[in-house]
């Protein structure tokens, strides 16, 4: 077969040109077909199956007959292609050429954090110093206080263990989380990675891009636990008195907790990107439940970085509670954006505090409110004032709403399960959230401590996936009725 608008010779089953992609069989071509019929349409006698003209009446035994060739859709036809080629994670990760793309990006993604993470520690050393001199003086001439692979690890919310050592002390404080603003630096890099990763699948399904996706964040994952081993810093400072000696402080990250959140927070990030690869028709089909796992992921993402802003507005805008200085009204109001994300979705917020012997706890939520183990009505005071913040459950509310209304336009039949798969992605999505930023601090000082700040993993997966459930099932019945009026209307 020969192409009309090229010429270069395909196969005989080919649908488009192997050199300039257009399709073989025209639309509305007219084609003329040769029929024959062992039975005369004349006389009804039957005649062998090759014969030309009736052996009893002498009327011909052949006809044309006229039809309409249509070119086949190409979408449609990829998509096909593309379901039929479905591959698994271990697949992926076993094929040879897979690998090597997933190296190269990793490497790409790497490249940009880094630089990233070093621009940011620079600055970060230059103002603690700047800080510290007044009391150390010289001291802090010469000293790295926090290396580029520092910012890259946090980043990445992984915990720290601080060791500290002297002629006559040791110790090692333990802590886990990070900051939230600072997701802002994998959140640029992996956003622009899963883009520029997928871009050219435009009519592969989300459900194909996503396993993708998370078969490069199991890879990125692991490089960056190798990384944790040789991250942190070691910095030795000379006591001038010579009484203790030289004092030696450093910094490690577990290997487990490097590699798991960085798998996390990569295929989250990666599949944000993707979403802006989908062509038209492909974002208004939910096939294989891709379009509900990756709405569960991008609202989820849009709730906490709305909350983010919302906290650095609250946090300016109260005389009580601002630092009169706007990096650390930004630090401090991110911070306490993400955690009124999980508060806006009924979950407690908690405190628990030992210390030689004795505990502390605290709580608040939207529905049981402030709650102290010790001094109760004094922290209760402290939420005297912010009985306004109920206003922000209508954020997460609203996300769910638009996801039932979009869910409900690319339903393929099942609009129940379509809904739960998306719940359930958003409760896993918040819960991984909020486990890998709960804040806790374990010490082996002298008078030891510990403290954890922070939600129920378990609480925030159950309480999140059933309200995006509830919330989405009701924007969808209130978004169907609102267009079944408007057709009425109109008709």
């Amino acid at each position: 077969m020969y192409c009309k608008h090229c010429g270069t010779r395909n196969r005989e089953d080919a649908l488009y040109c192997v050199n300039d992609g257009e399709a073989l069989t025209l639309q509305n071509e007219h084609v003329l077909h040769h029929e024959n019929s062992r039975y005369c349409s004349h006389c009804s006698h039957e005649n062998q199956a090759n014969a030309l003209y009736c052996v009893d009446c002498g009327q011909t035994m052949s006809k044309l007959k006229e039809t309409r060739e249509v070119e086949p859709n190409r979408v449609s036809m990829q998509n096909k292609a593309d379901n039929s080629n479905s591959e698994g994670i271990i697949t992926i990760l076993s094929n040879l050429n897979s690998l090597k793309q997933l190296a190269i990006w990793n490497v790409i993604s790497l490249a940009g954090l880094l630089l990233l993470s070093f621009i940011i520690s620079s600055s970060i050393n230059g103002v603690l110093k700047d800080i510290m001199r007044g009391e150390l003086g010289s001291l802090v001439d010469g000293m790295k206080l926090m290396s580029f692979t520092d910012v890259f690890m946090i980043s990445h919310m992984t915990g720290v263990d601080y060791h500290a050592s002297a002629a006559i002390f040791e110790g090692v404080l333990s802590t886990t989380s990070g900051l939230y603003l600072l997701l802002l630096i994998p959140a640029v890099v992996f956003i622009t990675t899963g883009f520029l990763m997928n871009r050219n699948q435009a009519h592969k399904p989300m459900i194909e891009k996503l396993k993708w996706n998370l078969s490069f964040s199991l890879v990125y994952g692991l490089v960056t636990g190798i990384i944790s081993l040789f991250a942190g810093v070691s910095v030795e400072i000379n006591d001038p008195t010579g009484f203790i000696g030289t004092i030696t402080v450093g910094s490690e990250y577990p290997f487990i907790e490097s590699m798991f959140n960085a798998a996390i927070i990569s295929f989250i990030f990666t599949s944000i990107g993707t979403i802006f690869t989908l062509d038209r028709e492909l974002r208004s089909s939910n096939e294989r439940y891709g379009l509900s796992i990756s709405k569960a992921i991008l609202h989820s993402m849009i709730g906490l970085a709305v909350m983010m802003a919302a906290g650095y507005f609250i946090l300016s805008s109260h005389d009580e509670l601002t630092t009169e200085e706007t990096a650390s009204d930004v630090l401090v109001g991110s911070q306490m954006g993400g955690y009124l994300w999980n508060i806006a979705q009924f979950q407690a917020l908690t405190f628990e505090l030992t210390a030689d012997g004795e505990s502390v706890n605290a709580s608040y939520s939207l529905i049981g409110g402030p709650e102290a183990s010790e001094d109760e009505e004094e922290f209760a005071e402290l939420f005297e004032e912010i009985n306004w913040i109920w206003i922000l459950v209508l954020i997460p509310a609203a996300l769910h709403v638009w996801a039932g209304n979009l869910l409900r336009k690319a339903t393929q039949g099942n609009i129940l399960n379509e809904l739960a798969v998306y719940a359930v992605a958003f409760g896993i999505i918040n819960a991984v959230i909020v486990s890998i930023s709960k804040l806790a601090i374990d010490t082996n000082f002298e008078g030891a401590f510990s403290a954890s700040f922070g939600f129920s993993t378990l609480g925030t997966l159950v309480i999140s996936s059933i309200l995006a459930f509830g919330v989405s099932y009701l924007g969808v019945m209130v978004t169907n009725r609102q267009e079944t009026q408007q057709s009425s209307r109109a008709a």
